[in-house]
C-alpha cells in the first residue's frame, strides 16, 4: 500500500519538472528566434512605428541630457581642462579657451605643463598628480596667455574616473583667474590705510595744529621786536613761513582723511577743464608745453561738485607738467564709454570720460599700481597725497580714475563719471 501511494506522487513531481523545463526551452527558443532576423516573422507597420517612436523618444531624452551637461561645462565661468594619464590635454571648455586665447587644435595632445608660466612648476605638478596621487585645492600659480603676459590663477584638481569600471582615466584641472581677487586685495589694503588715516586725523588736529598756532603767534610777536634789517627778523620770517607750509600740508591731509560732502549739481565738464587750463597756461608756456583738446560735441553734463572736480583735474595737470622735462604735449580727450564698472557692487553702465595724457617720463610698471596709495610719491619733494585725494574726491562724486603709463612714453589718467539724468 505504501509503495502504491509513493509512485504516483513521484510521478507527479517529475511531470511538473519536465513541464517547467519545457516552458523554459520554449522561452529560450522564442528569444533566440527574435534575435535571428531570418527566422523572425515580419512585423506589422504599427509595430514598427511604435518601436520607432520609442527609440526616437529615448534618443531625444539622451540628446537633451547630453546638451544639458555640455551646456553646463561649456558655459561655466571656470576653466576646465582634462588630461590623460600621460598629462596630455584631451578636453578644454570654452571659458579656458577664451582665457588662454588659443583654439582647441593648438593645445590638443600637448602636455598641460606648457600652460604654466614656469615649465618646471608645471612638470612638478604633473608628477605629483599622476605619480604621487596628490590632489591640489585652490593652488595659486601663473598660466601663460597667448601673446600676452602671464596671468595669476588658482586651480584645483580631481580624478576623471570611468563611470562603470571605477578606474582613473585622467585628471581634471579646474581653474579661475585671480586678477579680480588681486584688485580686491589692493582695494582692501587701501581702505585699511584710509581707515587708519581717518582715526589719526582727529589726534593730529589737536596735537599739531594747536601748538603750531601758538608758535606762529609767538614768532610774530618776536618779529615785531626786531628792526627790519636785523638778521634775526629774517629767521623769524622763515619760521612763520615754515609754519604756514606745515598748516597747508595738514589741511591737505584733512581734505583726504575727511573730505567734505560734495555739493553736486550739473556742470559742463569742458568748461571745468578750460578753467583749470587758464590757471596753469603760463606755467605750461614757460616749459614749452603745448595743450591740446579733443572734446566730444554735445557731451552730457556731469553731476558733480565743481570745486572738487577742479581740484582733481588740477592735481593731474600739475603732475603732467612736472613729468615733462622740456617741451611736450598735454592732451585732453573727452567722450562717452558705453560700458564702465564704476562700482564693484554695481553693473557696468555708460559713463562720461576725460582722458588726460602727457608726453612725460612715464611711470615704471612696478610703481604704477601704488600711485593712488596715500603718501606714496616718486618726487623728491612730493608728499604723495595729490592722486590719493583726487581718487577719494572722485569716489565721493560717484566716479573713478584709472592710470596707464609706460616708461619714456608718457602717462594717461582717465576720469570716469556717471551719466545722471
Amino acid at each position: 500500500m505504501m509503495i502504491q501511494r509513493c509512485v504516483p506522487k513521484a510521478s507527479f513531481y517529475m511531470s511538473k519538472r519536465l513541464d517547467s523545463k519545457k516552458e523554459t526551452a520554449i522561452r529560450l527558443n522564442e528569444f533566440y528566434s527574435a534575435l535571428d532576423t531570418k527566422r523572425k516573422p515580419v512585423e506589422s507597420e504599427n509595430d514598427i512605428r511604435y518601436k520607432y517612436s520609442l527609440l526616437l523618444k529615448r534618443f531625444r531624452e539622451l540628446e537633451k541630457v547630453y546638451s544639458f551637461h555640455r551646456g553646463i561645462i561649456q558655459n561655466i565661468s571656470s576653466g576646465i581642462i582634462t588630461v590623460d594619464l600621460q598629462g596630455k590635454i584631451t578636453f578644454i571648455n570654452q571659458a579656458a579657451l577664451q582665457n588662454f586665447g588659443y583654439n582647441f587644435q593648438e593645445l590638443q595632445g600637448k602636455t598641460i605643463d606648457i600652460l604654466f608660466a614656469d615649465p618646471h612648476e608645471g612638470k612638478e605638478v604633473l608628477n605629483k598628480v599622476l605619480e604621487k596621487k596628490v590632489m591640489y585645492e585652490s593652488k595659486e600659480t601663473y598660466f601663460l596667455i597667448k601673446d600676452k603676459e602671464p596671468v595669476n590663477v588658482g586651480f584645483s584638481t580631481t580624478y576623471l574616473k570611468h563611470p562603470e569600471l571605477d578606474e582613473c582615466e585622467g585628471i581634471i584641472f579646474i581653474f579661475r583667474s585671480l586678477e579680480n581677487v588681486a584688485n580686491l586685495r589692493k582695494q582692501i589694503e587701501r581702505m585699511d590705510r584710509l581707515a587708519t588715516l581717518g582715526e589719526l586725523s582727529a589726534g593730529i588736529a589737536h596735537e599739531i595744529r594747536n601748538p603750531l598756532a601758538g608758535i606762529k603767534t609767538s614768532a610774530q610777536v618776536l618779529e615785531e621786536s626786531f628792526s627790519p634789517g636785523d638778521f634775526r627778523s629774517q629767521l623769524i620770517s622763515r619760521i612763520v613761513k615754515e609754519i604756514d607750509r606745515s598748516n597747508a600740508l595738514l589741511k591737505r591731509f584733512f581734505n583726504f582723511a575727511r573730505p567734505s560732502p560734495p555739493s553736486q549739481d550739473f556742470h559742463n565738464l569742458h568748461a571745468i577743464i578750460d578753467g583749470v587750463y587758464l590757471l596753469l597756461a603760463s606755467k605750461m608756456k614757460k616749459k614749452g608745453i603745448t595743450f591740446k583738446t579733443k572734446f566730444q560735441e554735445n557731451l552730457p553734463k556731469v553731476y558733480v561738485d565743481e570745486s572738487q572736480m577742479e581740484q582733481v583735474i588740477l592735481n593731474i595737470f600739475i603732475n603732467a607738467i612736472e613729468a615733462i622735462d622740456n617741451k611736450g604735449f598735454i592732451t585732453v580727450e573727452t567722450g562717452i564709454e558705453d560700458s564702465v564698472k564704476l562700482d564693484e557692487d554695481k553693473n557696468k553702465e555708460p559713463s562720461v570720460y576725460a582722458k588726460i595724457s602727457d608726453t612725460g617720463i612715464g611711470i615704471p610698471k612696478e610703481k604704477l599700481e601704488k600711485i593712488f596709495n596715500p603718501f606714496y610719491t616718486t618726487k623728491p619733494d612730493g608728499v604723495g597725497l595729490g592722486l590719493s585725494i583726487s581718487m577719494r574726491l572722485l569716489q565721493e562724486n560717484g566716479g573713478k580714475m584709472e592710470a596707464q603709463s609706460q616708461t619714456g612714453s608718457g602717462s594717461s589718467f582717465i576720469i570716469y563719471l556717471p551719466i545722471v539724468k
